[in-house]
Parts: structure tokens; C-alpha cells; sequence
């Protein structure tokens, strides 16, 4: 669609804003960078060579495509850091367990609405591999539930100054400001969810930091490495979704392809000035505030061939109603960006080979995690799947039991303890692991 253009990775921080009334939605891409840039000289600089440097890799390699052999297993500790001034930021769980549904069907490409994709895009959307999973155990070993709550400072949090947001920080994300301290971010996905506090913006994200040619000094941004976003935004059907555009879980499938290296498709400069990098997304403006126009194309394209804007990308500011794909260079651009530039995130499985001890295969979801009397299994798979249950040194308890995906699993008979559930289905074998409570 276009010829590689090597462009500024708006990198430092990315921030998503989505306007409800306006037609205009301003990014701050750029401020951050400075300020990033004037607390860690030659940060801007390294962000556009890490980005470069991974794009020539990219194109020289078919290392970095995505495998359907290999499993990506990546856990997630979700901070919900509420304030008594707002009760509705103290979210229920169940946003949180539909939050990593969502990601999982996203950035697997099961999600429901694919067959909206329009046919000119069909044959570059991408899925990913990755199986997203509240964190089973914390750095010391102990089991979790991968949900922390914490009440917090009264009054929003904010960004790391100077951005023009009253001096506000980035204090959601540090216990002695008010927030919540992350789990090592090397090893865990750490989301944020609080009130942000300022209108319009709903999530944020710091890009992949700590690569051999990092500066100097930038190790000291770890503690920031993941992802923010507004209470109001996330998880499915959030009962304080602000508008429909927004109540599908997407602005956190979006802060996410930030977090794992992905620009704004317009490339946070004036339409069709910058390029995002990504050979296979059309140039185009950002479309804030068009909802789903089927007739956009703000750019032309350089070769004789036309496309239409990408509305249904996950990284455009388009109605999350018409979002509904990554293009396949995006999705090989954050599978390389996970595995040379957060290389300890991830826990790879073998699809078909793994042991009863590891968590594997993203066809099924379990929660709530742990549990005591109900377990729902939410799938991707079609029609009945064959489940058995065993216990954690691997005795069998029970098998060929069948159920459709969505299906309640009565586990109140169970003794206190770690359970395996193995589900077979479509010729795939894969396991999950849970916990019984009382």
C-alpha cells in the first residue's frame, strides 16, 4: 500500500484521547517525547532507532512472523486504584475478567464482529498468538488473582509533566503518591485503571523501553512500563461508559498495541504528512469524530492504487464499533517488539506439546480465578468442547464431560486447592489452571 518511510516512533508516552462532541481529538505524542527527551538526553532519538531497527529486521526475516506453533502467554496484574469522591472507579471484577476477554479475542482475531472487516482489508488483517491471563501467582510466589485494589488519593491522576495538565504526574502508578506500586514490569503487564481525570483522554501507555541500545538513565522509567486507562472505558458493557463508541474494551486493546510498540495509524502528525511505519495501513488522517464512515479517505496514496481509510483499525480513532482488526505487519511488528524488546514478558508454549503445569492455548478463558462454587468457561471455539478436570500433581477427577462455550462449571463439591482443566477442542488440547477458595 505504501513504501517504508522512516518516521519518528512517537514513542515516549502514547496517548489515546477520544472526543464525544468534537471532530477533534489532540494527541500529546509529541509534548511527552520533549519531556521525556529533557529527563533522559537522546531518549527521542533512541525511540526512532529502536523502532527503525526493528522495522529492517522485520523485513529481512520470517523469524519474527507469527507462529500458529508457538503460545505467548502474557500476565496481567490489573491495579484498580479507586477514590472515595467516585465510588464507580472501585470497578467489579467482572469488567476486568471481560477486559482480558476482549484482549484475547482482539489480538487472537475471534472476536465476533471480524466478518465486518471490509473485503478490500480481509486478506492483510493480522492475529496474534498471545494469550492474556490474570496473573496466577505475585513476584513471591504466592497465589493471586491478578486484580489489586487500592483506595487512592482523592482527585485524578494524570500524566508525567509538563504537558499543560496542571502539573499532574504520573502518581496512579506509585503507592506513596496515592496509586498502586507496579509488579515487576519486566515480567508482568501491569494495567492501571483509575479516574484519569481529564476530558477526553482515556488511556495511556509507555512503549518498549530497555533494549540494548537504550540511553543510559532510561532504566529508571521501569517502574512506568504499562498501561492506564480511564475507569469509564474499560472492560465490555461498562455501565459508566460515557458514550456506545467506547463501552467495547477497545481503548485498552489500543493502549496495549501502544505498549507493545504500535503508533497511531496516522502517525500523531497533520493528515497525510506522517507515516506509521507500517506498510501494509493506508495513509490517512486519525478520524476522530466520524464514527464509522464507510467513505473516508483522507490521503492519497502514493501508487495508482486507492484505499479507503482503516476505520477498522484498533489504532485509529475511529467508533470502537467499527474496530475490529490489526493488519498482519502490525501484528509481526509487536511479536518482534515483545520477543527482542520485553523479553521476559511472555511465557512461550508449544501448542499441542505443553505440560500440565503451564498455562497454554488461548481457546479458553476461566473465572472468576480464584473461585468457590461457579466457574465459567468463556471459549472461542464452536459448539461443545470435551473438558476434564484434574487435580494439580495431575490425578484425574473427572472427564468427557461436554459444554458449550460460556458454560457454568459447578465446582462447589471441591476441596480448597489448584485444579487443571483441560479442554479439547477442534483438535487443539490445551490447559488452565485455577484455584478453589471458601
Amino acid at each position: 500500500m505504501k513504501h517504508l518511510t522512516q518516521k519518528l516512533f512517537i514513542g515516549a508516552l502514547l496517548i489515546s484521547i477520544t472526543s464525544f462532541a468534537q471532530t477533534n481529538q489532540p494527541c500529546y505524542s509529541f509534548d511527552v517525547i520533549k519531556a521525556m527527551d529533557q529527563r533522559i538526553p537522546g531518549y527521542a532519538a533512541k525511540v526512532k532507532k529502536a523502532f527503525e531497527d526493528n522495522k529492517e529486521l522485520l523485513l529481512h526475516t520470517t523469524s519474527y512472523k507469527t507462529n500458529a506453533d508457538t503460545l505467548y502467554n502474557i500476565p496481567v496484574v490489573v491495579h484498580i486504584v479507586s477514590t472515595s469522591s467516585v465510588p464507580a472507579t472501585n470497578i467489579d471484577d467482572s469488567l476486568v475478567y471481560s477486559q482480558i476477554e476482549v484482549l484475547n479475542q482482539d489480538y487472537g482475531r475471534t472476536n465476533p464482529d471480524t466478518g465486518n472487516t471490509r473485503d478490500e482489508f480481509k486478506p492483510i488483517a493480522g492475529s496474534l498468538r498471545f494469550r492474556f491471563f490474570l496473573a496466577d501467582t505475585d513476584p513471591a510466589g504466592n497465589p493471586s488473582t491478578g486484580i489489586i485494589r487500592k483506595v487512592g488519593t482523592p482527585g485524578a491522576f494524570g500524566f508525567l509533566p509538563p504537558l499543560g495538565f496542571g502539573g499532574v504526574g504520573d502518581e496512579v502508578k506509585r503507592d506513596a503518591d496515592g496509586g498502586s506500586d507496579p509488579w515487576p514490569t519486566n515480567r508482568y503487564l501491569n494495567i492501571w485503571v483509575c479516574d484519569i481525570g481529564i476530558p477526553g483522554v482515556l488511556g495511556y501507555a509507555f512503549p518498549p523501553t530497555g533494549a540494548m541500545n537504550w540511553p543510559a538513565g532510561s532504566e529508571t522509567d521501569s517502574a512506568s512500563q504499562g498501561v492506564v486507562i480511564d475507569y469509564t472505558t474499560f472492560g465490555r458493557n461498562n455501565p459508566n461508559a460515557l458514550a456506545p463508541e467506547v463501552g467495547r474494551g477497545r481503548s485498552c486493546t489500543h493502549e496495549v498495541g501502544h505498549y507493545l510498540g504500535l503508533r497511531h495509524i496516522w502517525a500523531d502528525e497533520t493528515a497525510c504528512a506522517e507515516d506509521d511505519g507500517i506498510d501494509d495501513t493506508p495513509r490517512q488522517g486519525d478520524n476522530s469524530g466520524q464514527a464509522c464512515n464507510l467513505s473516508a479517505n483522507t490521503c492519497t496514496e502514493t501508487g495508482a492504487v486507492q484505499f479507503k481509510d482503516m476505520i477498522e483499525n484498533y489504532m485509529d480513532y475511529s467508533d470502537e464499533r467499527c474496530q475490529n482488526m490489526f493488519s498482519r505487519q502490525q501484528a509481526d511488528m509487536m511479536l518482534l517488539n515483545l520477543v527482542t524488546l520485553r523479553p521476559d514478558l511472555a511465557i512461550k508454549t508449544q501448542v499441542g506439546g505443553v505440560g500440565i503445569n503451564n498455562v497454554s492455548e488461548s481457546v479458553f478463558t476461566v473465572y472468576p480465578n480464584p473461585v468457590s462454587t461457579s466457574l465459567r468457561v468463556s471459549g472461542s471455539w464452536k459448539g461443545e468442547a470435551k473438558f476434564s478436570l484434574y487435580q494439580i500433581n495431575g490425578r484425574l477427577i473427572s472427564s468427557n464431560q461436554s459444554w458449550e462455550a460460556g458454560s457454568d462449571i459447578d465446582v462447589s463439591h471441591l476441596p480448597i486447592g489448584l485444579y487443571i482443566l483441560k479442554v479439547e477442542s477442534e483438535g487443539r488440547v490445551s490447559h488452565g489452571r485455577f484455584e478453589v477458595i471458601r
